[in-house]
């Protein structure tokens, strides 16, 4: 077991056995995607990832960047707000 989650296991037993039963059903059903999204946020971190490694928002603004499509060039932001209609 690594330092970290030996860790980590001690600030669980510090929780009462509720917040622990709630913490471990919620672990067991989004293990899968705890991991997935663990692993995606250390490739960023890295810089050794790729587009689908980003949530979809930013996803999207990557696309529109490179495809220069749904941009919004502004000076300032006054600019933007009138832009915007705000």
């Amino acid at each position: 077991m690594t330092i970290l989650i030996k860790e980590t296991v001690k600030e669980i037993s510090r929780l009462s056995e509720d917040e622990q039963n709630i913490l471990a059903i919620y672990i067991k059903k989004h293990l899968k995607e705890l991991l997935a999204e663990a692993q995606r946020e250390k490739y960023i971190e890295e810089g050794n990832y790729n587009i689908d490694d980003f949530n979809e928002e930013t996803k999207q603004a990557i696309i529109n960047i490179e495809e220069e499509e749904n941009l919004t060039i502004c000076t300032n932001k006054n600019d933007l707000y009138n832009q915007l209609g705000i």
